[in-house]
């Protein structure tokens, strides 16, 4: 029993820093090397998806502090994407790019089934789905497994507002959702048969026509214990070109290091927008919700091991009388996740179909 309260205590930890930066590298050349600074930022609702969209991001891109990223890639074709907490691998493609492994100084993984991470050209619309698996050790004597499915789509095209002058154009967003269990003892026969941790990830990108990497990153994680919700991580990073560097970052706030604005690490309160009601007959989950502010919402249905089922977004004024269905019928009986991000917070209820 002792033991495994010790693997329990681990996992949680484990989990809630297990995102992975996800960058374009198809493009660059044999041999050749990289860097960037990827500036954190505030944690901002991305909007809707569609066609023609207008992000006013004024004042939501300031930042204080940048890690450098410094990026290689090999003769194999395999680019190492280097960061002060970890190091991925990636293995390229001209039409694509997959996840194959990372370590860190607690973490090494290795994907025995690669996660698709794009397939390029980024057009609108277009979207992957596939299942993933990655083996890997914790603090080199804890194995660990990561099983689950990821969702890829480029669901929106538009501009981003810096200043009433400054626009950028042609920016297309890729939108990612990675549902996923983790198992994780001591001995690596047991884990057919360990705890499941649940993990579901919401990353959205921005990229420029030309550009190799995102120009901004925003990503909400959820982790669950027993399929309850036990904690929600949100972060995002900002990589403008360099002609836009002076409305989110300066050189003295950079380089500052007597004193560091610890208000970028804390989850900001938010006030609950959405008011709602949910019920399950057969297999229809019906959501009944008023809104005190305009909402993007979107919800995924995922099972204890990691896999979505189902996945709905939609957008709504402001009022009071709302409902929505899911139609869950041709599931499995049993237990799932509702997840439900309303403008970035997230909410979740387990359901029983």
């Amino acid at each position: 029993m002792k033991n495994g309260i010790v693997i329990s205590a681990i996992l949680l930890q484990f989990v809630a820093a297990s995102s992975f930066a996800q960058i374009n590298l198809s493009s660059m050349d044999v041999a050749s090397s990289d860097s960037l600074q990827r500036c954190k930022i505030r944690h901002f609702s991305p909007g809707n998806s569609g066609l023609k969209k207008v992000w006013k991001l004024p004042g939501k891109l300031s930042s204080n502090r940048s890690d450098k990223v410094m990026i290689t890639k090999d003769s194999t074709d395999i680019v190492s994407v280097s960061m002060p907490s970890c190091i991925l691998y990636y293995h390229t493609a001209p039409d694509s790019i997959v996840l194959i492994g990372s370590e860190s100084a607690l973490k090494e993984r290795k994907y025995v089934r690669r996660k698709p991470l794009k397939v390029f050209p980024l057009k609108y619309n277009d979207s992957i789905k596939d299942s993933f698996i990655c083996e890997g050790m914790y603090c080199g004597n804890h194995p660990f497994r990561e099983t689950g499915t990821t969702f890829v789509k480029v669901d929106a095209v538009g501009s981003i507002v810096l200043t009433e002058n400054d626009t950028i154009q042609n920016v297309k967003r890729v939108h990612t959702i990675d549902t996923y269990s983790v198992c994780m003892d001591i001995n690596v026969a047991a884990l057919d048969t360990a705890e499941l941790t649940q993990v579901i990830d919401e990353r959205y990108e921005w990229y420029l026509p030309a550009s190799q990497y995102p120009i901004i990153e925003d990503v909400t994680s959820t982790t669950y214990l027993n399929m309850d919700a036990i904690g929600t991580t949100r972060y995002a990073y900002c990589n403008l070109p360099e002609d836009k560097v002076a409305y989110y970052i300066t050189t003295e706030e950079e380089n500052t290091t007597d004193e560091i604005d610890n208000s970028f690490d804390e989850e900001m309160a938010e006030p609950d927008i959405i008011h709602y009601n949910m019920e399950t007959k057969g297999g229809i989950v019906s959501i009944t919700y008023d809104l005190d502010a305009d909402a993007t919402i979107g919800t995924i249905v995922a099972s204890h091991m990691g896999m979505t089922y189902r996945h709905k977004e939609w957008t709504q004024k402001a009022g009071q009388g709302y409902s929505a269905q899911i139609d869950c019928n041709g599931l499995r009986k049993g237990t799932y996740i509702l997840y439900i991000n309303v403008n970035g917070k997230v909410y979740s209820e387990k359901i029983t179909i």
